[in-house]
């Protein structure tokens, strides 16, 4: 049973993109011919965006680390980031990228809960910055007044405000306390979760290194790596000739990001995100297929593909992390 349910996202992921396929009646001969007449310039272009962007978000890690009294370098920030999106690409709900634990436990002698709090932070500036960003786009570029258009926003405002409330519970200490075990205990293996109440304490003593106005300069640099990504998302669209307002790409990707969550490299859950947002300012369902496809390929088969190079140069031991096969990955000094 245990094993279904792992591969659960997998099964569900290529059933909905089969489903999309079918009930959108996508040609994929048309499909086929705008992915063959594809400018690899621009994929080219957006692929280096991409990696400016994870540098930039090196950098921004480097620096919450400074902030908690440790000197890790921009180099090993950015190996260790693109090693861990190849592993939170290939796990689903990209539970991978927490592998970034193990390695400052390993390199800053950091306890789990020390390490695990500059980690939350990290992701919780990625989950903002794409949902105001992508809403600022929406807001610059309104989508047509019709009856879908204003659900859809109002139902991305109502999941914003979630968020942020589920965000602010956590960080309390006696509110969230319940959730962030939880999380800790769904992270790790049956052994080792009888030591989530120490981690849970050394968490929230990480966390005061942020309570800080110098927490502003890792937002100013998200803010700029999520700049590079949504051009890198434009270019994409620029290499087959997709008329698409840039500010409403925004908003779309930023959705798209956050439903592929759902399944292993979103399949699925990605198409079908395009799908509905992209026929709201009427763009055919194969221009909607032809795009989630390049995406797929650039930003994440490529992508995933370079942070397995990353994670070859600096590899690490996942003992401990749950689903995690660390007999398979070796520990370097």
């Amino acid at each position: 049973m245990k094993r279904f349910l792992h591969y659960l996202p997998v099964i569900v992921g290529i059933l909905l993109f089969v489903l999309v396929i079918r009930m959108w009646k996508v040609s994929l001969s048309d499909t086929l011919d705008m992915l063959r007449h594809s400018d690899w310039r621009f994929l080219a272009a957006a692929l280096s965006t991409y990696l400016a962007m994870v540098y930039i978000k090196g950098v921004r890690w480097s620096y919450l680390l400074k902030m908690q009294g440790a000197a890790y370098s921009v180099w090993n920030c950015f190996l260790i980031y693109m090693g861990t999106l190849y592993l939170g690409n290939v796990t689903p709900g990209r539970v991978g990228d927490f592998a970034k634990v193990f390695y400052l436990k390993k390199d800053l002698g950091f306890s789990m809960g020390r390490g695990m709090a500059s980690v939350l932070v990290d992701r919780v500036f990625d989950l903002y910055l794409l949902l105001v960003l992508g809403g600022l786009g929406i807001l610059v570029n309104p989508m047509p007044e019709d009856p879908a258009s204003a659900k859809m926003v109002l139902a991305v405002k109502a999941f914003f405000v979630i968020l942020v409330l589920i965000t602010l519970l956590a960080f309390n200490k006696k509110i969230g306390g319940m959730l962030l075990k939880a999380a800790f205990q769904r992270l790790m293996k049956q052994e080792h979760r009888d030591k989530t109440e120490r981690m849970y304490e050394e968490f929230h003593t990480g966390m005061a290194a942020f309570y800080k106005p110098s927490i502003l300069v890792p937002v100013f640099l998200s803010v700029v790596s999520y700049l590079f990504f949504f051009w890198g998302c434009y270019m994409v669209a620029q290499s087959f000739g997709l008329g698409i307002n840039v500010f409403y790409l925004s908003f779309c990707v930023s959705i798209v990001n956050i439903v592929s969550l759902l399944t292993l490299l979103g399949m699925g859950t990605r198409e079908t995100a395009l799908l509905i947002l992209f026929g709201l300012v009427h763009l055919t369902p194969d221009q909607s297929i032809t795009y989630s496809l390049l995406l797929l390929f650039v930003g994440v088969i490529l992508f995933s593909l370079l942070g397995l190079l990353c994670f070859a140069v600096k590899p690490i031991q996942l003992d401990g992390l749950s689903g995690a096969k660390s007999d398979n990955l070796s520990s370097t000094t």
